[in-house]
């Protein structure tokens, strides 16, 4: 039996220009569910062959009686273990695995408001193309009606992929304690390979005029902080607050940065870099008042400060003063007594006696013999 003759909704894969698989989807219909129970074709477009190897070796049977052993029996109509993972676009092989739980309702629209509360955090905004180029959709942030143009949901045992309108009451059923990959894509099913999601990172996420690191050029950020500023008359700040402000707006995700700039307050984490002002004349001068109190309370402390050192130098001074009074004194005196020597050495020169001049006449020349 050939797989067209399996599943009239198989679609051969076929390699694109980069060498990886375009992803192919089986939406199936319930009655369709009905026939290819005992005949599902053993494909999952989400995984290359070594991962459908691995999950071809493994008994998908002991999951479900873990689940029943470890679990007691919901008592909801359908209830299924899921495991969520987020893709940035559908080719996208070997997603990461975000989180897991539970999915229970006694209806489908349980079952998918189960999804969406679970997985909504993985979403970040949606985006379309219009002639091939990428741009964000009108709404910044997708809600609850927008689920099937983010979610698809993988049977693990059937490698089946179904989307949000193809969950039928009977496949629900049929999945009961089973364990269903559920893929969230973060800008949804419009991106379907890594081309357009690189176009998606060029135009709409990356910086369109950044600097040799790759981030924000510094009039951008200029520009943002001017921008912010003026649109919260209700903020004083230092422009470098404003900059701050402008660069963590620049860093966050590009679809959550509309958002913030119109946010009427900046982050908690940078909010103490800024005053809140009083809107109302009155609440102004409230504050200028206040302000004024605060101002009088530091100077009174500083001047009291001011005197307090003004006299502890009187007090040097005072006692510096009398030392260059005693310095003095103590100058005069040491003239005093220089004058006194220097009489005194006048007075005092040595003079020659009568002995000293009669040995001084005796004294004569003579003939030195012993060295001639």
């Amino acid at each position: 039996m050939s797989l067209s003759e399996i599943d009239g909704n198989y679609n051969p894969i076929q390699p694109d220009s980069e060498g990886s698989y375009e992803e192919v989807e089986h939406l199936l219909e319930e009655e369709k569910e009905e026939e290819d129970d005992t005949g599902a074709v053993d494909y999952n477009p989400f995984s290359d062959d070594d991962e459908q190897e691995d999950l071809a070796e493994e008994d998908p049977q002991p999951v479900a009686e873990c689940s029943k052993s470890k679990r007691p029996r919901c008592e909801k109509l359908f209830s299924f273990n899921a495991v969520f993972c987020q893709k940035l676009f559908r080719n996208q092989l070997r997603p990461k695995e975000n989180s897991s739980t539970r999915v229970v309702g006694d209806s489908i629209e349980d079952v998918i408001a189960c999804l969406w509360d679970t997985g909504k955090d993985l979403i970040k905004r949606q985006v379309v193309f219009q002639d091939n180029v990428p741009k964000w959709a009108v709404d910044e942030k997708p809600k609850f009606d927008d689920v099937g143009k983010f979610f698809l949901l993988q049977d693990m045992n059937a490698r089946k992929t179904y989307g949000i309108e193809n969950l039928t009451a009977r496949l629900l059923q049929r999945w009961r304690d089973q364990l269903i990959k559920i893929f969230v894509f973060a800008y949804s099913l419009d991106v379907e390979n890594k081309n357009q999601f690189n176009e998606v990172l060029k135009h709409l996420i990356t910086p369109s005029k950044p600097d040799r690191a790759g981030a924000n050029s510094m009039r951008d950020e200029s520009s943002l902080a001017n921008e912010l500023h003026a649109g919260h008359p209700h903020l004083e700040g230092h422009f470098s607050s404003w900059l701050l402000w402008a660069s963590v707006i620049h860093a966050a995700p590009a679809h959550e940065q509309e958002g913030m700039k119109k946010a009427p307050n900046p982050p908690a984490t940078i909010s103490k870099y800024f005053r809140w002002v009083g809107v109302s004349e009155a609440a102004r001068l409230d504050g200028v008042h206040r302000g004024m109190v605060v101002a009088n309370t530091i100077n009174s402390r500083n001047l009291r400060q001011i005197r307090e050192l003004k006299m502890e130098f009187s007090t040097a001074m005072v006692v510096l003063q009398g030392a260059f009074k005693r310095l003095e004194v103590m100058e005069a005196e040491a003239e005093a007594s220089g004058g006194i020597v220097s009489a005194m050495e006048t007075v005092m020169q040595p003079e020659e006696s009568e002995l000293s001049q009669q040995l001084g006449a005796e004294v004569t020349n003579c003939f030195d013999d012993q060295h001639a």
